[in-house]
C-alpha cells in the first residue's frame, strides 16, 4: 500500500520518465477523496481472467447504460491485470501482446457504447471518456513497445532497399504472360507520373509511364512497419484528445495525478489499472450523489 496518510512517502512508478513530486512536498494538497487499497499479492492469470470475465458478465447484464460502461472498463482493467501476468509467465498459451490488443479492443467498443461527449453533458461523462482515451492510448504504446525492435529492424530493411533501388532503377513490365496477373516484382508507377497532377489516365497512354519494381516482400515489410508506427503516432494523438478534453471536465485527472503520481505515455501497465480504478471508484461516488 504506497498511501497510509497523509504523512506516508510516495512512490512513483518506476517506469515512468515523468517524475512526479508529492503533493505534500509542494505545499498543495492530497484530494479528500477515499483512495483504494493496493494489493501487493501478485495472482496468477487465471485469477485475473476469472476476475475479469465475472466483471464482463455483469456488464452485459446491465441495463443502466452508465453503470454498464463502468462495469466493462472495470473488467477491462482484469483483462489488462492478465495481460500484466501474462508477461511474466511462459506457459501461458496467449501472449501479453495478445491481450492487450484484445483490451484495446474493449475499451473502443466502450467509447463507442458510450458515444460521442456533448458539450452539454455531465462533467462526469467528459471525466470517464478521459480515462477510457488514457487507456486507449497506453494499451497502445505497450503494443508499440513490443513491436519496437521489429519496427527498427523493418525501418533498416526498407532504407537500405530504396537506396540501393534508387541507383539502379528502371522501367520494367513484370506481369505474366500466360495469366496477366502481376508477378512479386509488379511494377509501381512512381509519383512523378501517377500522381494528382499527372495527366495519366488508366489504360491511357501507359508506355511512357516509368515504373518502379518493388518487391513483393518490400511491400509486406511496408504494410507491417506502418501497422506498428501507426500505434504510436495514434497513442500521442488520442493523449493529446484527452488532455484537451480534460479542460472541460471536472478537474478529476488532476486529482488522480495529484494523489497517485502523474500518468504519463511512459507509464507502466500497473500504473494505468490504478489510476483507472481509482477514477471509476470516485465517478461512481460522484454519479450516486447526482
Amino acid at each position: 500500500m504506497l498511501f497510509k496518510g497523509r504523512s506516508s512517502v510516495f512512490i512513483a512508478p518506476k517506469s515512468s520518465f515523468a517524475f512526479s513530486v508529492p503533493a505534500q512536498l509542494t505545499g498543495g494538497s492530497l484530494s479528500s477523496r477515499p483512495l483504494l487499497k493496493v494489493e501487493d499479492r501478485q495472482h496468477p492469470v487465471e485469477y485475473h481472467m476469472k476476475e475479469a470475465k465475472k466483471l464482463k458478465h455483469k456488464a452485459d447484464a446491465t441495463s443502466d447504460k452508465v453503470g454498464k460502461a463502468f462495469n466493462y472498463l472495470d473488467a477491462a482493467m482484469s483483462f489488462v491485470e492478465s495481460g500484466i501476468a501474462m508477461e511474466t509467465d511462459p506457459q501461458t498459451p496467449k501472449s501479453a501482446y495478445t491481450m492487450f490488443a484484445e483490451t484495446l479492443d474493449l475499451i473502443r467498443f466502450i467509447l463507442k457504447l458510450k458515444g460521442s461527449v456533448d458539450p452539454s453533458a455531465p462533467v462526469t461523462d467528459k471525466d470517464f471518456t478521459i480515462l477510457c482515451m488514457r487507456c486507449q492510448s497506453l494499451l497502445q504504446m505497450a503494443m508499440f513497445r513490443y513491436k519496437r525492435e521489429t519496427a527498427l529492424k523493418y525501418s533498416r530493411t526498407l532504407t537500405d532497399h530504396f537506396k540501393s533501388s534508387s541507383k539502379s532503377a528502371a522501367p520494367s513490365q513484370c506481369v505474366s504472360k500466360s495469366t496477366g496477373t502481376p508477378s512479386p516484382m509488379s511494377p509501381m508507377p512512381s509519383p512523378a507520373s501517377s500522381g494528382p497532377g499527372s495527366n495519366h489516365s488508366s489504360g491511357v497512354g501507359m508506355g511512357n509511364v516509368s515504373t518502379v519494381a518493388i518487391p513483393q516482400v518490400i511491400q509486406q515489410v511496408a504494410s507491417s512497419y506502418v501497422n506498428i508506427t501507426a500505434l504510436f503516432l495514434s497513442a500521442h494523438d488520442i493523449w493529446e484528445q484527452a488532455d484537451e478534453l480534460a479542460h472541460r471536465g471536472s478537474g478529476l485527472l488532476s486529482e488522480l495525478d495529484s494523489a497517485l503520481g502523474q500518468l504519463s505515455l511512459t507509464s507502466t501497465m500497473s500504473s494505468l489499472v490504478r489510476h483507472t480504478r481509482q477514477g471509476l471508484q470516485w465517478l461512481r461516488l460522484d454519479t450516486c450523489e447526482t
